[in-house]
């Protein structure tokens, strides 16, 4: 038994799961959605392991042990027995890249690149979070220069696109950006219309094939409804910064095609929801509360994803030992 088979989140995902999980979905027009599901026969799925860390959040000059952290994280993934084949990262690695001038965001994300290079040799797949827009809070950066904004981790990680997909042992992954950049230098959670028209025909080419999908930001999350309820507050609309904002675009392309999963992070707690056949998995942070300990409860930890051949998949959420 693991540390974490004790932990709150699990009443608290169970009374949320059932508070949410079907009433909450059809309030946002998701369920019928959903509920049209039937995956296809699966052919030619391997079984085989993967790792997903998410929200690493690495503090300049290293403040609060972050560099140790990450370090610790990328330790534990490489001591997984059996070793996964490969990293999907979801998204923010620096925590101030937006504040910082565009040299200072180059400087450090290459950093923290070395970082990772240095402690794990596991080919990593990489999700756009909002904390990798490169200078869009600091008024020196230039708006037109080709490394503001989204350009610094796409050139730095040599990404033709945020939205990619790729195949591994009989499985096939999407890797998605939902992070839209506002006028305000503000974000919400969106996903944009020729990444649609990119999921739709990939996912047509593959209805044979398990399908894994990845977003930085949720499709669907119980935590915006959790926090109000914490805080005594009437029950709110999902914010469009919390949640993605038309997730549903992307939930409309599961009837008829392989989806088993889709995976994001972004809010640093640890939740499952499953709705026939498909597993909506939000995971817990590297770096817990930004490295000030667990997040409302979740510790700080990563994802072990364990994929069958007939198709399933298993998520174990891992903490491993970081004390802040």
């Amino acid at each position: 038994m693991t540390a974490l088979e004790n932990h709150s989140r699990y009443s608290r995902r169970r009374f949320l799961r059932q508070l949410l999980g079907v009433g909450a979905c059809a309030a946002m027009g998701l369920d019928p959605l959903l509920a049209q599901n039937i995956a296809p026969i699966t052919t030619g799925a391997g079984s085989f392991r993967f790792a997903f860390l998410t929200d690493l959040h690495l503090l300049q000059s290293g403040t609060l042990r972050s560099v140790e952290g990450i370090v610790a994280c990328l330790a534990a993934v490489e001591n997984l027995n059996p070793r996964p084949d490969f990293i999907i990262c979801g998204g923010d690695l620096v925590h101030s890249t937006r504040d910082l001038t565009l040299p200072g965001a180059e400087t450090a994300l290459d950093y923290f690149l070395q970082l990772w290079k240095d402690h794990t040799g596991l080919p990593t797949h990489w999700t756009f979070g909002n904390h990798d827009l490169a200078g869009t809070s600091n008024k020196y950066a230039i708006s037109t220069d080709p490394e503001y904004g989204k350009g610094l981790f796409q050139n730095r990680l040599q990404l033709p696109k945020l939205f990619y997909s790729f195949d591994a042992k009989g499985w096939h992954f999407v890797v998605l950006d939902d992070i839209a950049l506002q006028a305000d230098h503000s974000y919400i959670g969106k996903l944009f219309d020729d990444e649609l028209a990119f999921l739709k025909a990939d996912l047509a080419a593959h209805q044979t094939t398990p399908t894994i999908v990845c977003t930085h930001i949720p499709i669907v999350s119980n935590v915006p409804l959790m926090l109000s309820l914490a805080k005594g507050d009437a029950i709110k609309a999902a914010s469009k910064s919390m949640v993605c904002s038309n997730g549903d675009a992307l939930l409309g392309d599961i009837p008829g095609n392989n989806i088993r999963a889709i995976l994001a992070g972004h809010l640093h707690f640890y939740e499952e929801n499953e709705q026939n056949g498909v597993k909506l998995i939000n995971s817990g942070a590297v770096c817990g509360n930004y490295w000030k300990g667990a997040n409302h409860g979740c510790p700080e930890g990563f994802g072990v994803v364990d994929l069958g051949a007939d198709g399933s998949v298993k998520f174990d959420y891992r903490d491993y030992g970081w004390k802040a």
